[in-house]
């Protein structure tokens, strides 16, 4: 591991140490009070060779490993610290502090990060060493805190501790400190070692049953990545690519063009979802967002398991930054969303005019009344429009909600059909993927 940088000063104690022993020097150089001048003159020579103990040369060399890097909300992560004295002197106690930063989703913070952390050595006085990891709530940043036994000269310690997953989110681990103190904690020494790692905490995702979707009958123009090749629809016409059926060459243009041109031909019956995620504030509060985010999740992986396209969109989404983190695939970026300031619908009623027409649309949002007449006007271009709101009280339909077409769905939720637009309100995740899933089994 690299070192990038170290830095020796004094701790709160040892500043207040020092200053109250200047004032005993000066009271009693300046009042003839020799008891307190020597007072004095000890806590300044103390501070002194505390400041001197902890510059004292230390070889010591620090790998961090973190396995795995991505993970459902609750799961384990773990991280190992591999500490080597690589010095001729025998190193005392210290600690490192493992950097923790939340890049999207919710704070690193909550139960977890309480945690006690299991020490496992490779040498005995590794072994027989505690080691715990708790908030590093001083000057130094927060983050988290391993105690290091003390290390003989070429002596190796490997630790282990937890990395909390108790909040959806994107992790940053990084870079490792270690705080060199003296035994009277006056003097501190910082080495900052470069390690950043990186921990993707996805979103649960609920056991949902996956819409039927009606299928597009047939469409021409610009053709998309996810469609089946080999199929009767004509899309497009283009360039001959070796491993082309030679009966699809298209004569015509080959003899214009002056090389080989042949019909793609598409599956247009493949069904298809949108899914949309309302990230506003003012529709969601943090925990029914995270409700919210939960129910999207179990959407996006059911519908993808059953073999149908699914397109994600998230309101707000930073589609640069997630590149530049290295998202991998829609949990990865449900991991990353978080909410944004925006109060106007009009972005997201943009986002569903852009979504692939023909197939499903799936909207998870809150409590905004003026959504669902707006979704009411898209339903002749998709093969079917459901609205999950996510509010406080699941089982209370809007003041605008035809009586008719309300029904009571499991605990805690409503379902009604407004204009040819199913509606589901429920105040958690799990329930409203019970209520999505009843109107896949046919019962709604």
């Amino acid at each position: 591991m690299r070192r990038l940088r170290e830095g020796t000063g004094l701790t709160g104690t040892g500043l207040a140490v020092a200053l109250g022993s200047i004032v005993l020097l000066t009271a009693g150089a300046l009042g003839g009070y020799p008891t307190l001048g020597g007072l004095g003159a000890t806590g300044v020579a103390v501070v002194l060779v505390a400041a001197i103990l902890v510059r004292m040369p230390a070889r010591i060399r620090v790998t961090r490993t973190v396995a795995p890097h991505r993970v459902t909300v609750g799961e384990q992560v773990t991280g190992w610290l591999e500490v080597v004295n690589a010095g001729r002197l025998r190193t005392g106690r210290f600690e490192a502090v493992d950097g923790l930063t939340a890049l999207g989703g919710r704070p690193a913070s909550g139960p977890a990060t309480a945690a006690g952390v299991s020490a496992v050595a490779a040498t005995p006085a590794g072994r027989a060493a505690s080691a715990r990891r708790r908030r590093d709530r001083d000057d130094h940043g927060e983050g988290l805190r391993i105690v290091v036994p003390p290390l003989s000269p070429g002596g190796t310690t490997r630790l282990r501790y937890p990395v909390p997953t108790a909040d959806r989110g994107v992790l940053r681990l990084g870079p490792v400190r270690l705080h060199r103190r003296d035994p009277l904690r006056l003097a501190l020494r910082t080495q900052t070692l470069a390690a950043p790692d990186q921990v993707w905490v996805r979103p649960r995702a609920h056991p949902v049953r996956p819409l039927p979707i009606g299928p597009v009958l047939d469409f021409e123009g610009r053709l998309t990545d996810r469609v089946l090749r080999g199929s009767m629809a004509f899309a497009a016409l283009r360039e001959y690519r070796p491993g082309d059926d030679p009966r699809q060459i298209h004569w015509r243009s080959t003899a214009r063009a002056g090389e080989l041109i042949v019909q793609d031909r598409v599956d247009t019956t493949e069904p298809s979802a949108a899914v949309l995620l309302d990230t506003r504030a003012t529709v969601l509060d943090r925990e029914l967002f995270e409700e919210a985010v939960e129910l999207t999740a179990s959407v996006v992986v059911s519908t993808s398991r059953s073999g149908q396209a699914v397109d994600l969109a998230v309101l707000g989404e930073d589609v640069a930054e997630l590149a530049r983190l290295g998202a991998r695939g829609p949990l990865d970026r449900l991991a990353a969303a978080s909410r944004t300031d925006d109060g106007d619908p009009t972005e997201l009623l943009a986002m569903v005019a852009r979504a692939p027409a023909g197939g499903g649309l799936v909207v998870v949002s809150g409590a905004d009344p003026a959504l669902a007449p707006a979704l009411t006007g898209q339903t002749r271009r998709f093969g079917g429009i459901v609205l999950v709101q996510l509010v406080a009280d699941g089982s209370a339909q809007p003041a605008d909600a035809p009586e008719a077409a309300a029904t009571p769905g499991p605990a805690g939720t409503s379902v009604s059909v407004q204009g040819g637009l199913v509606v589901i309100r429920a105040d958690r995740a799990r329930t409203a993927a019970t209520a999505y899933s009843s109107l896949a089994g046919g019962r709604r």
